[in-house]
């Protein structure tokens, strides 16, 4: 997404037409004195100083929640592995690496094809769902004791494993399947309803879990 920049913004033009227009208007009622040359420019200048100071680029705040956007995309599920417990680590890198890889084939289609961009941003959505529901379950492994709470609790968290992989190897597909097509002018018309399905059996597993929880 293109940075926004002070002198980018119609508002930056406005202020200092307003700004000029005042300090014009000043000096005709108030005529060419030294005092109200000054005092005029004083105030002129402190208006597109405050301006200014005030501006922040919205770069930041138009990302926060684009995962398409890889930065935005790890911060989230950094926070995710912060429920991790240290043993489990080891078993968290590979849904880690599922999860941005996936996060990465999203992109590329997006670039080629940004009119799915609805459909990818629910699909990394579930994605980090998953990957919450593997941290969670690799968090509750390392605390149950009973060997049948302990089966169950197996069982979920392979589920949503298994899933996140699924979802990695299908979005490594249609991206792939999205290159290609490219080499044809009609385009493919079964992307959309493929990333439907993907979506459809993420949210299944999903509840799946939440309702054996």
């Amino acid at each position: 997404m293109r940075r926004s920049t002070l002198w980018g913004l119609p508002q930056t033009y406005l202020l200092l037409g307003g700004t000029a227009l005042g300090y014009a208007l000043m000096i005709f009622l108030a005529g060419p004195k030294p005092v109200a040359v000054v005092a005029g420019s004083g105030v002129a200048a402190a208006i597109v100083s405050s301006w200014a100071a005030g501006f922040r680029p919205k770069e930041a705040t138009a990302n926060s929640g684009d995962l398409l956007d890889a930065q935005t995309f790890a911060n989230q599920l950094g926070t995710l592995e912060q429920r991790v417990p240290p043993k489990a680590k080891k078993a968290w890198r590979e849904v880690q690496d599922w999860s941005i890889e996936s996060q990465r084939f999203a992109a590329r289609i997006f670039d080629r094809d940004p009119l799915l961009q609805v459909e990818l941003l629910e699909a990394l959505h579930t994605v980090l769902d998953l990957s919450g529901q593997v941290a969670d379950g690799l968090a509750v492994l390392d605390q149950i004791e009973t060997p049948a709470y302990q089966k169950m609790a197996q069982q979920r968290l392979a589920a949503s494993r298994d899933r996140l992989q699924a979802t990695h190897s299908q979005l490594q597909q249609l991206q792939d399947q999205v290159a290609l097509s490219t080499l044809d002018t009609a385009g493919d018309s079964t992307l959309p309803h493929s990333l439907q399905s993907l979506i459809e059996a993420n949210k299944t597993i999903l509840q799946d879990n939440q309702d054996s929880a």
